[in-house]
């Protein structure tokens, strides 16, 4: 037999392998990018800071000025020495205020860039005010800087140009008259953000899974202790057991060999209770034997004859045959004043559609949706097949009092699933309805409590009808 089955320990460890490494890729890909949202959120924070401290020191009309005429003023000196200044404090990868010319060909107007002392004493880039830069930037990157200069707020975007990768977040300058003249821009490596990205995520990534083999080692190891050795001792003595009582009819010759388990807990009073099983097996098996095959025998047969008699075939409720014998005791109710019921009447709407173009088989599919969405709603109540498509339910107590709020729930319900255009034709059910109240004054037997909610749902058939007409 062993050598057809897997081994629980084995399926075990694989099960808990798969799970820790799932735990571990999704932690990971959690991790990844939880620090990454979190990372570029403080950078924005920090971007956003420098670019409203730098903002708020540029004199926009002086600026403006120098602009339109190409010549730098003292303001525009003072700004620069100003935010040369910035650049040595805040540690960023460059701060400028450009103007964005055309993408094709890609030209940038710069109007201001800052730099650190070091690098204007020993690496200028001798861009001065007006200086039109060509071929530094891509085209797609310039578009950046175009859409960028259409917003009022704070933009960030990645770009690459001849001097990198950068995280740039920009803020259009506009003068007194509305009109944008320029951006300024503060760029933070993309390289340094990725690579404090990858590292953190490496480090969790290990920690996860130095944790993820702690736990499966001490998992298997505890299982093996308290279930696996035990369960394979306990499995040998009950196949053995098994061999020696196959096709036993003496049960005398049933002996079982229990194992030593003392495990105090689930698996030792599994193996006690075999081990009284057996014991039980001796004496009760020869009575157990004759009196299951009696019990099947009548079950099978009673079975039988009620799923005949009473329910229907495909829906599993009560049929016509038990409709009957109902309204014997309805009737009997009446006659001796103590009825209260009232009856439903449904008709399903469009059965011979879905059976001509969808087959039997999802007519019977649209039956059977139809009538458990009758049997959801009106719980408390006996539900009746007494037609191909016809259903009748008897309301009594609880249903009887919730009679109105059941009916319009019931009407609604087909009314939302018949108009369901995400469903599949068989499972938009719809039906007429109507309901009738036994009225001791005028009605004499249940028939005629049936009749008038049958006509009540004929009503409401036509009016349906007429309805789609229109």
């Amino acid at each position: 037999m062993s050598e057809f089955k897997r081994p629980l320990k084995r399926s075990m460890f694989i099960g808990s392998s798969i799970f820790i490494v799932l735990l571990c890729l999704i932690l990971s890909i959690l991790t990844y990018r939880t620090y990454t949202q979190s990372l570029y959120q403080s950078y924005n924070d920090r971007m956003t800071d420098i670019i409203n401290y730098v903002y708020a020191h540029i004199d926009v009309e002086d600026l403006s000025t120098c602009v339109k005429t190409g010549n730098e003023s003292e303001k525009y000196k003072e700004l620069l020495t100003f935010m040369d200044g910035i650049m040595e404090e805040f540690n960023i990868h460059y701060l400028y205020i450009v103007y964005p010319l055309s993408a094709e060909p890609p030209h940038m107007l710069n109007i201001l860039t800052a730099d650190t002392a070091w690098g204007r004493e020993h690496e200028p880039d001798g861009y001065y005010l007006d200086y039109v830069i060509e071929d530094a930037y891509k085209p797609s990157d310039i578009q950046l800087y175009i859409t960028a200069l259409k917003h009022d707020n704070i933009c960030f975007f990645k770009n690459f140009s001849s001097w990198g990768y950068d995280y740039t977040a920009s803020k259009a300058l506009i003068d007194n008259s509305g009109n944008k003249f320029g951006l300024l821009c503060v760029d933070i490596e993309v390289y340094e953000v990725e690579r404090a990205i990858r590292t953190y995520t490496i480090i969790n990534i290990a920690l996860i899974v130095i944790l993820g083999v702690f736990f499966i080692t001490l998992f298997l190891v505890w299982i093996t202790k308290n279930i696996t050795d035990p369960i394979s001792r306990l499995e040998k003595s009950v196949v053995s057991f098994a061999k020696v009582s196959h096709q036993q009819k003496d049960p005398e010759k049933l002996s079982y060999v229990p194992p030593s388990i003392h495990t105090h807990n689930e698996v030792e009073s599994l193996s006690n209770a075999v081990a009284q099983m057996s014991k039980d097996m001796k004496a009760y098996v020869k009575s157990i034997l004759d009196a299951e095959d009696k019990v099947k025998d009548m079950r099978s047969q009673v079975s039988r004859m009620d799923m005949l008699a009473y329910q229907d075939a495909l829906t599993h409720v009560k049929n016509k045959a038990w409709y009957d014998k109902t309204k014997e005791r309805v009737d009997g109710d009446i006659a001796a004043h103590r009825a209260r019921f009232g009856i439903i009447m449904a008709d399903l709407n469009h059965l011979k559609k879905i059976n001509d173009n969808y087959g039997h088989e999802h007519g019977n599919d649209y039956i059977f949706g139809s009538c458990h969405q009758i049997c959801v709603i009106y719980d408390h109540s006996p539900v009746f097949r007494v037609g191909g498509d016809e259903f009748v339910v008897l309301l009594e107590n609880r249903d009887y009092d919730n009679r109105d709020e059941l009916f319009e729930k019931i009407r609604t319900s087909f009314e939302i699933s018949s108009s369901s255009e995400d469903k599949e034709p068989w499972e938009r059910y719809s039906a007429a309805f109507g309901m009738a109240i036994f009225d001791p004054e005028t009605d004499k037997c249940m028939d005629d409590v049936f009749k008038r909610a049958d006509s009540y749902m004929y009503q409401h058939k036509m009016e349906t009808k007429s309805g789609r007409e229109s």
